[in-house]
């Protein structure tokens, strides 16, 4: 058993692990004395409580999951979509047991005929499983067993389509100077358009090269500007809040596809180009991974089939070495110099 205080909080506070599961809350006392009488009682119901099936409604597992954990994220803004979402189509006093394959089967078939794409709508599951999950490890709620898996819209291959030097160069002469230099970042370092139009001057270190920017997961990924990036946000007159100006972004960049005449593309897409054309330059998979802050190997894959322009085999790197000594470090002249000591 263990009671703290939380800022801004006259109370004394308990968290109380039990068979596995936390129960926390305020005693309502300013007395360490009498909260520990609190606190002991909140441990008796715990292990001796009866949980009823129903007991907790979707808006009650949602609001718990978005104030305690949810709204902490970088993509709270995009968690807030998903969870009203299905909060309007399962119904926000569902109770929680009462949420079934079937039901879940309905909700796939309507949220498709709104118009979302397969990824979409496993990402709304995404969320349904972390909410209910964060009920029951965190409050002791029943949840329902669910699978998971079968329920989960088949999606189609990974989709990646990337500029050829032809494209880019008409994209870019389309561009507006700032649109241009964000384009141009965007190729260069395979940023996502979240973090490069929220990108902040606290997350670059000209002095250093390097940007560092939180991605998915929660997860901090590091990067370093290659000369051209970093000599031109060198020039910026400003160095406080955003780094690039975004203001009319959407418009300016829709009609610089437009003009360009790009089809099928999207900004995400000069990501894909960044990759592609790392791939091309005979970049390992690997490396790649890295750069771009991937999971795994596994999403880098995709590149994988891409033929290098340049292609250099493993057989050549060695070879290079093997066959670049001077003639101070021929066999010979080692022996010799042997034979003289």
């Amino acid at each position: 058993m263990s009671l703290y205080q939380r800022e801004g909080s006259p109370f004394w506070w308990y968290s109380i692990t039990v068979d596995g599961l936390r129960f926390r809350g305020s005693t309502e006392k300013t007395s360490k004395r009498e909260a520990r009488q609190v606190e002991a009682q909140a441990e008796h119901d715990a292990r001796h409580r009866a949980i009823p099936k129903d007991r907790w409604t979707i808006n009650e597992c949602f609001a718990s999951y978005w104030s305690e954990k949810a709204k902490h994220k970088t993509s709270h803004k995009a968690t807030l979509v998903k969870l009203d979402a299905l909060r309007r189509i399962l119904g926000k006093d569902t109770p929680i047991m009462h949420i079934t394959n079937p039901g879940l089967l309905d909700y796939r078939a309507k949220r498709r005929g709104e118009g979302l794409q397969a990824h979409s709508v496993n990402r709304d599951f995404a969320y349904l499983k972390a909410a209910l999950r964060h009920a029951q490890q965190i409050h002791g709620q029943q949840i329902p067993s669910l699978a998971w898996k079968e329920l989960r819209a088949k999606e189609p291959d990974g989709r990646t389509r990337f500029l050829s030097r032809d494209e880019y160069d008409r994209l870019l002469a389309v561009c507006g100077k700032e649109l241009s230099l964000i384009v141009k970042v965007a190729v260069s370092t395979g940023l996502r358009k979240n973090n490069l139009l929220q990108l902040d001057w606290k997350e670059v270190d000209l002095s250093s090269g390097m940007i560092t920017v939180t991605i998915k997961g929660n997860k901090r990924h590091t990067i370093r500007m290659p000369a051209n990036i970093r000599a031109a946000l060198s020039t910026r007159p400003e160095r406080k809040g955003k780094v690039f100006d975004t203001t009319n972004f959407r418009k300016d960049w829709e009609a610089a596809v437009r003009k360009s005449a790009l089809a099928n593309f999207r900004f995400h897409d000069l990501r894909h180009t960044c990759a592609t054309w790392m791939r091309m330059a005979g970049v390992d998979i690997a490396d790649i991974c890295d750069a771009l802050g991937h999971s795994s190997v596994t999403v880098t894959m995709r590149y994988a089939h891409i033929e290098p322009d340049e292609h250099v085999s493993p057989f050549d790197r060695i070879s290079e070495r093997v066959w670049s000594q001077s003639a101070a470090h021929s066999p010979e002249e080692v022996q010799t110099s042997a034979i003289k000591h």
